[in-house]
C-alpha cells in the first residue's frame, strides 16, 4: 500500500519566503491582466513597501521602533527634486545627491538617538522628522515651500507607467533579498539580540551603540531608496512627502502584514494602499473600512497577516495528522 504523505508544519521563515515569492509572480503578472489605474496604485504601493520595509528593518529586527523616517524618506526625494528642478543635473548626479542626502540625514539622526531608548527613542526619532517637515515648508529657494519642486522627469526607458512598475518591483525584489541577507548575518543575529536584551549582548562583547547606529543607517539607506522611487514616480516634490503621516503609515502597514517578517510590509502596504485609493473612490467612508480592517487584524491575527496565515497553516496540519 502506498503511503500517503501528509503535509508538514512549516516554519514561519518558510512561509513569509513563500508569501513573498508568490507576491512577487502576482506582480510581474499584474500589468498583462489589470488596467492603468490599477497599474499606478500598485507601483506606489510598492514604494511605500519598501519604505515599510525600511522601518520594520529597524524595528522588527532590533526593537527600535522609529516615527521618523519620512524625514529621511523626504530628504532623499528632495535630493532629487533638487538637482532636477534648481541645477537641471542629470540622472547620476540627481541619483548620487538624493543617496547622499538620505545617507546623511540618516547618520546624523541615528547619532542623535542611539543613546535614547523606549519611549526617549520615539520622542526624539518623531522631533526628527518634525524637523525636516519643518525645513521642508519653510526652506522656499531650496524646496520650494508649499508650491514643492517641479521639473522632476523620469528616464527614458520608464516613461510609461507599467515600465515604471517593473523598474519599482525590480528595486523592491533586489532591497528585499538584500534586507534578508542582512537579516541572516552575524551583524543580523546581533540586531536582534538587542531588542531582546542589550545588556546581555553589551556583555559578550558587542558595541550595543555602534550595532544600533549601523542598523539605523542601513534602515535609512533603504529609505532613501524608496524616496528616491517616489520622486522620480510622481515626478514632484512637496512637503507632505516629509510629514509624520507618511512614517504612521508605513508603521500600519508593518503592523498590518506582520512585524518582523519580509513579506508582510509589502503585504499591508497594498492592502492599505488599494484601500484608501480604491475604496476612497467608491465609499465616502472608507476609513471606516480600513478601521474594521485593523480591529479585525487584532482580534484574529495579533501577529499580523503572515502570523495569521503561519497559524491557520499548522493548525490544518495538526488536524490532518490527528488520527
Amino acid at each position: 500500500m502506498t503511503a500517503i504523505a501528509l503535509p508538514r508544519a512549516v516554519s514561519p521563515g518558510r512561509i513569509k519566503i513563500g508569501l513573498l515569492v508568490l507576491a512577487l509572480l502576482a506582480g510581474w503578472a499584474l500589468p498583462y491582466v489589470a488596467g492603468p489605474f490599477a497599474v499606478a496604485t500598485a507601483t506606489l504601493a510598492l514604494i511605500y513597501g519598501l519604505f515599510a520595509l525600511s522601518i520594520n528593518l529597524l524595528a522588527g529586527y532590533g526593537g527600535l521602533l522609529s516615527l521618523g523616517h519620512a524625514g529621511i524618506f523626504g530628504v532623499a526625494a528632495y535630493g532629487v527634486g533638487y538637482i532636477a528642478s534648481r541645477t537641471e543635473g542629470g540622472y547620476g548626479a540627481q541619483l548620487f545627491w538624493g543617496m547622499a542626502a538620505g545617507l546623511a540625514v540618516s547618520l546624523i539622526f541615528g547619532v542623535m538617538a542611539m543613546r535614547t531608548r523606549r519611549v526617549y527613542f520615539l520622542m526624539v526619532t518623531l522631533a526628527q522628522g518634525m524637523i525636516v517637515y519643518g525645513l521642508a515648508q519653510s526652506l522656499e529657494p531650496v524646496t520650494g515651500a508649499e508650491n514643492g519642486l517641479t521639473g522632476v522627469y523620469r528616464p527614458a526607458f520608464v516613461l510609461e507607467d507599467w515600465q515604471f512598475y517593473y523598474l519599482s518591483l525590480a528595486v523592491l525584489a533586489i532591497c528585499a533579498g538584500l534586507i534578508q541577507v542582512v537579516v541572516r548575518s552575524p551583524f543580523g543575529l546581533a540586531l536582534r539580540g538587542l531588542a531582546d536584551s542589550d545588556t546581555r549582548l553589551a556583555m559578550t562583547g558587542y558595541s550595543v551603540v555602534g550595532h544600533r547606529l549601523l542598523g539605523f543607517v542601513l534602515s535609512g539607506f533603504f529609505a532613501s531608496i524608496a524616496g528616491i522611487l517616489y520622486a522620480y514616480n510622481n515626478e514632484y516634490v512637496s512637503p507632505s512627502v516629509a510629514e509624520f503621516n507618511t512614517s504612521a503609515q508605513a508603521i500600519l502597514m508593518i503592523i498590518l502584514g506582520g512585524v518582523g517578517t519580509l513579506s508582510g510590509p509589502v503585504i499591508g502596504a497594498f492592502v492599505i494602499v488599494f484601500v484608501q485609493n480604491v475604496l476612497s473612490l467608491q465609499i465616502e467612508r472608507w476609513p471606516t473600512v480600513m478601521g474594521l480592517i485593523f480591529i479585525l487584524m487584532v482580534l484574529f491575527a495579533r501577529n499580523g497577516f503572515v502570523g495569521g496565515v503561519t497559524r491557520l497553516w499548522n493548525r490544518y496540519v495538526r488536524r490532518r495528522e490527528e488520527p
